[in-house]
């Protein structure tokens, strides 16, 4: 069910708390997207964690790519919704906070996991050290779980992605 079909009569669509809040304090706005613009967002997904996954690229450039494949599919799921992070600082957060905040049983753990991600691509990018094999596989690990969860909650949303989306 997506949320347009969930509007009652002159009113906007019947939100999770959550998610209202969020609309209500501007870190998520309503936004129309299509079923191709959501298909669209989620092959950028898939793509980018095909490409976290080439043999030979450096660690780095594996988490960073793992990390924004899980980013991505978030944003396709709010998209799904017609919901977008606004801009600004933290913006990446709420793509993933927005999209546990919908209940999909298999996202509860998507904020911390993400954060954890995030917390590796940081380090990755600033600290000459952290980053070796395990990080490495950690980033690929959460990627590969955290797709499938996502396209298994817009495949809920609506049974017509489940033809849609590449599986991963």
């Amino acid at each position: 069910m997506s949320a347009r079909s969930r509007k009652g009569a002159g009113s906007g669509p019947a939100w999770p708390q959550k998610i209202q809040l969020l609309i209500d304090d501007k870190r998520l706005r309503e936004q129309t997207f299509s079923k191709a613009e959501v298909a669209a967002l989620w092959r950028k997904a898939t793509e980018t964690a095909r490409d976290a996954s080439l043999p030979g690229l450096s660690i780095d450039s594996a988490i960073r790519l793992a990390y924004d494949a899980g980013h991505v599919a978030a944003l396709a799921l709010l998209a799904a919704h017609g919901l977008r992070p606004g801009g600004g600082q933290g913006h990446h957060e709420l793509a993933f906070y927005g999209a546990a905040a919908f209940g999909d049983p298999g996202l509860a753990d998507l904020v911390p996991d993400s954060e954890e991600i995030r917390r590796i691509r940081h380090g990755s990018m600033y600290d000459p050290v952290i980053a070796g094999p395990d990080e490495r596989a950690d980033a690929l690990a959460w990627v590969a779980h955290t797709l499938p969860a996502i396209r298994a909650a817009l495949v809920r949303l609506d049974s017509r992605f489940d033809v849609q989306l590449e599986k991963v």
